[in-house]
């Protein structure tokens, strides 16, 4: 079936080439809008022809979590100001962590008080959801802003937060949704804690030495073709030893790899010599999310909305609740600690609409396993939330980034 998808993975990045351009000189529709509407076009115009799309939850899972995954965190890690990020990592650690399971757990209430029943009253896919609409995006960031103004530290404080905490939600994911599928299963929190923290601790050392070593091979390389090479390699071999070897999370080995290799490299050389090296790279991150989102677009149905228009509009109303609570009582709080620059009101304001959810939040809907209970409502609701913040949410937040920047 992978045979009936590889045309459409091909127009999706034909697509996404062809718009690039017309689409960067305007706010209101972004790249990802564009391809998630031409997916989904293709798809009914395939279908109602009489034709097989190829899509399947296997191919789709192992495409999504083994191949474009892998490709988008490593490049939005090798590809982040590291010492901007090094300058905010209190705030940035603080969201992408803490605050994240924060957010999961007040989207999770929001969730299981309006909507429980629709779930079986069982606070563990709550918890899931929550943690899947938190997840925000580096990668659509970017591509929203494209060159667009906007305060560099806000700027810097999103993305850093975005790549962290993708790598925290895919985590939780991993683990919850691999123990709810279980015959039988039993949750044990203080066990999930546990093993969530060796997790996660684990797969950075690893990442961490991978990529301390994959800097060594490439130093004396010197050629971009060699050196995107050799960190392509780097990217699925930190993400196969995390998760298969060690059975730790491979997303987050990929993560500290690519940010210990672009550290390194960015503490000998000029940003330019690094640009250069690393080039290739958001090609590559160009081509995975042009693919990821025409698939999204392509496993829309109009039977999703008729169904679970309300579990949507309750997984929008709780990832910009539980956003709000992160930032404001979160983040601008934790800003006034000695030693740290102060968030304004005007910088806080474009910090909860900056959190965009995107990617990674759809990346892991479509891995969403058919055996998981009620698994259709929940990849429904995750869909809602990253088309509305898609749609709605990242215009906003261009406008106000442009003018917090023209009145400065």
């Amino acid at each position: 079936m992978i045979g009936n998808l590889l045309p459409f993975m091909m127009l999706g990045i034909f697509a996404a080439a062809v718009l690039a351009k017309p689409l960067a000189r305007q706010r209101f529709v972004t790249m990802p809008v564009a391809l998630v509407l031409l997916g989904f076009l293709s798809s009914e115009a395939w279908v109602a022809l009489g034709y097989d799309t190829g899509l399947r939850w296997e191919i789709l899972r192992d495409l999504v979590f083994y191949l474009l995954l892998p490709m988008l965190i490593f490049e939005a890690s090798i590809n982040i100001n590291v010492r901007r990020l090094r300058r905010e990592a209190l705030l940035v650690l603080s969201l992408a962590v803490p605050l994240l399971l924060v957010a999961s757990l007040v989207a999770a209430a929001i969730i299981q008080f309006l909507m429980g029943g629709a779930l079986g009253n069982t606070w563990a896919l709550a918890f899931l959801c929550g943690a899947m609409i938190s997840a925000t995006d580096p990668a659509t960031l970017n591509t929203i802003l494209n060159g667009r103004g906007s305060t560099k530290r806000v700027v810097s404080i999103l993305e850093g937060e975005s790549l962290i905490n993708d790598a925290t939600t895919i985590t939780l994911f991993v683990m919850i949704s691999s123990l709810l599928t279980l015959p039988g299963y039993d949750l044990d929190w203080i066990n999930i804690a546990g093993r969530f923290a060796l997790v996660l601790t684990g797969s950075v050392v690893v990442g961490s030495i991978l990529g301390w070593i994959f800097d060594l091979i490439i130093r004396p390389l010197n050629d971009v073709v060699l050196t995107t090479s050799v960190t392509l390699v780097l990217a699925f071999l930190s993400f196969w030893i995390g998760e298969h070897v060690l059975g730790w999370s491979g997303v987050v080995a990929t993560l500290s790899a690519g940010l210990t290799i672009a550290w390194l490299q960015r503490k000998d050389l000029d940003e330019e010599d690094v640009a250069f090296a690393f080039g290739s790279w958001r090609t590559l991150g160009f081509l995975a999310d042009a693919m990821l989102f025409f698939l999204v677009g392509m496993s829309i149905t109009v039977a999703m909305f008729k169904i679970h228009w309300l579990a949507m509009l309750i997984g929008i109303l709780a990832a910009f609740v539980s956003r709000a609570v992160i930032v404001y009582l979160g983040a601008g709080p934790l800003s006034h600690l000695p030693g740290q620059t102060s968030l304004g009101l005007p910088d806080q304001n474009l910090m909860l609409w900056g959190g965009i959810r995107g990617a990674v939040a759809i990346a892991l809907a479509l891995s969403l396993s058919i055996e998981l209970p009620h698994w259709y409502t929940i990849q429904s609701m995750v869909y809602a939330v990253a088309l509305f913040s898609l749609v709605f949410q990242a215009p906003l937040f261009s406008y106000l980034s442009q003018r917090e920047v023209s009145s400065a």
